[in-house]
């Protein structure tokens, strides 16, 4: 089957299975272990994991899924791994259905059936019960190098074969035996054959025990109960999904215009990021016509497994956050059935095959910020104000005499989540679909031959609100051998949106051997940039935006934030008018603040903390970093 005829986004509709009845208290107990196994499987794989982007940030998702790829439940890891197992599962279904015998092992990464992109391979065991399939034990997770044009990211590439090596449904396991073939071809063509090797063997593993831990379940239950269980549990979080739906206001929900700043080669085009939000009864559908037409490089989005995703992310946490709502819901393919999803064939969000698709983070972050401010007039209580819905993912590589292949660092460099009603915005946190977690600097000092010399809150003040926004990182990362850098980011143009009289945020940064005489300031897309040794790299995330009018903070607010550097003695007069006695008491001065209140709610300027600094970022250079800059002779 071509991509010409596989029909994307179609999901299998209700199970077949005649159903029995389960009482109450069973149906309890196979709910919590349906979401045992899968937590386990997730604990097992990124403990044996070999690279840090899964054993330390958690780039995985792990579950159980039925014969035609329908969620059981899944692992609390990434939400970028929501929902896109059962699209994989789908996808190498097409053409293994009736073919797959106990004991296969199968891997998949085509982002044009199914993978969320191709370096997150998935290695899916099937689970048979009296010679029947009754499903899979899959997982996903994010492997360094999958041999394409250049190290670890492919933000450039030309088409879908340079981006990665391609495997659609091979059967790395063959009736329980080891397709040595096939293996060799796997290892022998990326960078990083021991790190990928022990990933592999990890998913494996949690896939193993997955399997026999649903073999368990039906051998004390029987499989009709736990299958229907598992399917009760779907309508369940269905239905929950639904009635908060329909407690929305039918309508056409906007978001603001969004810009992606380039597409990794184009320099200075920008790409238009439309978001229309449609509630009717109860289903929502999330609508990208008018977003940007696809792109000649690796930045366009493979529809089923990262976009659907997206939208799946988006309306589940916005809808039933796990904290704040009253009722258990797990996660499951009851919570994607009511979204749906629009995006036009031949867009970023819907590309043509064989376009590149390797990266595609930063495009849907910005569908789902774009998805929580089209909703904040219909819920604002329940919405932030614009998060950072932006990253910078790197890459740093070099080659090893001594182990005879590439050494390949991936870090994801977190930004901050946007003020929410009563509350200030969360700082220096991987937000929305990235959400994974950060990799010590211990992590990179033992085993690279990279120093990080400086990891902090960017010295800009937060973005001013009613509740402020929150503030993201500024990181250093120097190379101690020569070596290659790559990046996928965004976010330097276009700052995150306030929202009900909240300021805008502050965009992103990138520079090379920044405050040196070799100083360069870099896009955030860039793919194969050569390093000298003692040369770094400075990023600056996104200060996310604020929430209500900063006028209506009270003064006191004002003042700790001062205390606390999250804002400045000017900042403070010019977004919040608060007025102090003196700079060092800092006192509030009541009268003055009053008046000054006043004028600002009469006229005002700016309300963007991108447009407050005008493109000037504060200087932030620490000891360590001057050290290094001495040791490299780059003062």
């Amino acid at each position: 089957m071509s991509t010409l005829e596989y029909e994307l986004g179609k999901h299998p509709g209700p199970p077949e299975l005649e159903r029995v009845a389960v009482d109450p208290i069973t149906m309890r107990v196979l709910g919590g272990a349906f979401h045992a196994i899968a937590k386990e499987m997730s604990g097992v794989l990124f403990r044996m994991s070999y690279s840090s982007i899964i054993r330390e940030s958690e780039d995985l998702g792990a579950g159980i899924f039925d014969a035609h790829g329908r969620e059981l439940c899944e692992s609390d890891s990434t939400p970028m791994h929501i929902g896109s197992l059962p699209w994989y599962i789908r996808g190498f279904m097409r053409h293994l259905e009736g073919k797959i015998v106990e004991g296969d092992v199968i891997i998949h990464n085509h982002p044009y059936y199914g993978a969320s992109h191709s370096p997150d391979i998935a290695v899916a065991v099937p689970i048979f019960w009296e010679g029947e399939l009754q499903g899979f034990a899959a997982v996903t997770a994010h492997v360094l190098d999958v041999g394409g044009s250049f190290p670890g990211i492919n933000a450039d590439a030309f088409d879908v074969y340079a981006e990665a090596k391609i495997y659609d449904g091979l059967r790395w396991y063959a009736a329980g035996e080891l397709n040595e073939d096939l293996d060799r071809m796997i290892f022998d063509n990326v960078r990083t054959e021991t790190m990928n090797r022990g990933d592999m063997n990890a998913m494996l593993a949690a896939c193993q025990l997955g399997r026999d831990r649903m073999l368990r379940l039906y051998e004390r239950y029987g499989v009709d109960t736990v299958m229907s269980a598992a399917y009760d549990w779907m309508d369940y979080s269905e239905s929950m999904l639904r009635e908060q739906i329909r407690a929305l206001p039918d309508g056409e929900y906007r978001a603001p215009t969004g810009w992606l700043d380039d597409d990794a080669r184009n320099r200075d085009v920008r790409l238009r990021v439309e978001t229309k939000v449609i509630v009717s009864g109860d289903e929502i559908t999330i609508d990208l016509t008018g977003s940007n037409a696809e792109v000649p490089t690796g930045y366009n989005v493979p529809f089923e497994g990262s976009l659907l995703v997206g939208a799946y992310y988006a309306v589940r946490t916005i809808l039933l956050d796990e904290v704040t709502f009253p009722e258990h819901v797990p996660q499951n393919d009851g919570v994607f059935r009511p979204v749906k999803v629009i995006a036009p064939k031949g867009t970023i969000y819907n590309p043509t095959f064989p376009r590149a698709c390797f990266s595609r983070f930063c495009q849907v972050q910005r569908v789902v910020d774009n998805t929580i401010l089209a909703l904040a007039d219909a819920l604002p209580e329940g919405v932030t104000a614009g998060n950072s819905a932006g990253i910078h993912f790197c890459a740093y590589s070099g080659f090893s005499e001594e182990m005879g292949e590439y050494w390949l660092y991936l870090e994801v460099n977190e930004g901050a989540y946007g003020g929410r009603h009563g509350k200030d915005a969360m700082d220096s946190v991987d937000n929305l679909m990235a959400n994974t977690r950060n990799n010590p600097i211990e992590e990179l000092d033992l085993r690279f031959p990279i120093r990080c010399d400086q990891y902090e809150l960017r010295p800009e003040p937060a973005a001013p609100g009613r509740w402020r926004g929150g503030i993201g990182i500024i990181r250093r990362n120097r190379f101690l051998v020569d070596g290659v850098y790559s990046c996928e980011g965004d976010r330097q143009t276009d700052p995150p949106r306030g929202i009900f009289g909240g300021w805008d945020g502050l965009v992103a940064s990138c520079r090379k051997n920044p405050d040196t005489p070799r100083q360069e300031v870099l896009p955030a897309k860039v793919t194969g940039v050569p390093f000298s040794a003692g040369e770094f790299i400075e990023f600056r995330e996104p200060n996310a935006a604020g929430y209500g009018d900063p006028l209506d903070r009270p003064p006191d607010a004002v003042r700790e934030d001062v205390l606390d550097d999250f804002t400045s003695i000017a900042l403070a007069r010019d977004a919040y008018g608060v007025v102090f006695e003196d700079e060092q008491s800092l006192e509030v001065d009541a009268a003055a603040t009053e008046k000054l209140r006043a004028e600002l709610r009469a006229s005002r300027t700016v309300t963007s903390l991108t447009e407050y600094f005008s493109g000037d970022l504060l200087p932030s250079t620490k000891p360590v970093s001057l050290a290094g800059n001495a040791e490299f002779g780059m003062t």
